[in-house]
């Protein structure tokens, strides 16, 4: 039997009550059993699970949110880091800073944010969980306008895989703070909190759009042109479901009135010719929590990403239409999110995210129910991101896939060299590894 003396903090392991509800992933298409898992409520009890478990020497992951397409904060037969009840929070108004636990989920961060009307451009899921959404870039309603999550960060507080506790920011450990913002997800140390600037934000205007399966062309070929370049206030993003799988659909999110968020629409509502478009007046967490959907604890699903850095020529929309009218079903699509405003004002190489020029980065999308339809709907995407390639690039490490071969260079392009450099002075014997994890240049 494991011996866990040592081990701080709530520990959970294979014969404790709630082991099965505590080793479970967001996407249910994976069915790991680690050893033990350990809920991390002080910085300490991470600084004593990295010495544990290098004196076990078993294998271990950090969890944040669990949010991982491919499950990789879980392992089979090893230890599981969990900060997700690292929950402090210290706003500064005055200061324009919020100090924020690892541990926290991006609803309920936002809600309390809101008390002091202030925001940070996070992502759309209730439950992802901040620390792994910053650590691959993040991205969501508010990029456009403020950039993407990693480019509020001020400052990392990350234990190392000496069991040190240290703080990354522009005047120390500026290579690993560097790291952070884009390519700092469990292969460095376990991040324990943030230092984040925040915006003032109070009401906002969203709208939504449908069009049928056979404006995708038009609609598609508008879109692409105008919505990475329209006014820096407004994200847009833009949903094709497969063929006889529900309406296309646009929703987006302007820091601004109604009104002149109309005026900033009509272009595409001329060309396109939605068949129905409303606007909403909101306040910014009423937008959030419309976003966030319902709550949902699982679901099974294959990803995948790439961006575009260039418009689709006819021949890549004859490509995607294909590909959305030859869907295996239940549940196919691919979600388009405009990028361009303050993202592009970044140089490629000032954090570790590299997708600064993108114009948009595509979604590949398949959710199922049953066993039996898994394997279609992996192949499907495989197939879907594959065909799109000549007119593709990249992709986007928060949405990993296990299927690209050449990993590295799809999610940091010219940066992956020195993400390795940064991986030699912060865990030289690759202690933090798991299946797309930086590693050290000698590997």
């Amino acid at each position: 039997m494991l011996d866990t003396r040592g081990l701080t903090g709530r520990v959970i392991v294979q014969s404790s009550p709630g082991y099965d509800e505590a080793r479970r992933n967001f996407n249910g298409r994976f069915n790991k059993f680690p050893e033990v898992i350990v809920y991390c409520q002080i910085v300490q009890d991470v600084v004593n699970a990295i010495l544990w478990a290098r004196k076990q020497q078993l294998p271990f992951r950090v969890r944040a949110g669990g949010h991982s397409y491919e499950a990789y904060s879980l392992v089979d037969g090893g230890l599981i880091i969990d900060v997700s009840e690292l929950l402090q929070l210290q706003i500064n108004k005055e200061r324009g800073t919020a100090r924020i636990g690892a541990g926290f989920r991006l609803l309920p961060l936002y809600e309390a944010l809101w008390n002091k009307r202030v925001a940070i451009p996070g992502g759309t899921g209730r439950t992802v969980g901040v620390t792994g959404l910053t650590l691959g870039g993040g991205y969501g309603l508010l990029s456009r306008l403020l950039g993407m999550t990693c480019d509020s960060v001020l400052e990392v507080e990350m234990v190392t895989a000496q069991g040190k506790i240290i703080r990354a920011n522009d005047c120390q450990h500026r290579n690993l703070f560097w790291a952070c913002r884009g390519g700092g997800d469990g292969s460095f140390g376990v991040v324990t909190s943030f230092t984040f600037r925040v915006h003032p934000i109070e009401n906002v205007a969203r709208y939504r759009m449908t069009w049928d399966f056979v404006d995708l062309e038009k609609v598609v070929r508008y879109w692409q042109t105008w919505a990475p370049h329209a006014d820096a206030r407004l994200t847009s993003l833009l949903l094709l479901p497969a063929q006889n799988q529900g309406d296309l659909r646009s929703n987006g999110v302007f820091v601004g009135s109604e009104q002149e968020l109309k005026e900033i629409m009509r272009p595409l509502q001329k060309v396109t010719r939605p068949k129905t478009a409303d606007f909403y007046s909101t306040t910014w967490i009423e937008a959030a929590r419309m976003f966030a959907g319902r709550p949902v604890k699982q679901e099974i699903f294959k990803n995948s990403s790439a961006y575009a850095y260039e418009p689709f020529p006819d021949a890549a929309l004859d490509v995607l239409i294909h590909n959305l009218q030859t869907a295996p079903g239940p549940s196919n699509m691919v979600a388009f999110d405009a990028y361009g405003g303050s993202i592009s004002q970044v140089p490629p190489d000032a954090t570790a995210f590299v997708h600064r020029k993108a114009l948009f980065v595509l979604q590949y999308q398949s959710y199922w129910n049953q066993d039996t339809e898994a394997d279609k709907n992996i192949q499907w995407i495989r197939q879907f991101r594959k065909s799109m390639l000549p007119y593709t690039c990249g992709a986007f490490r928060d949405y990993c896939d296990s299927m690209i071969p050449d990993w590295p260079a799809a999610y940091f392009g010219e940066n992956f060299s020195r993400l390795k450099k940064v991986k030699q002075m912060y865990d030289p014997e690759n202690l933090f590894r798991y299946e797309q994890s930086i590693p050290p240049p000698s590997v």
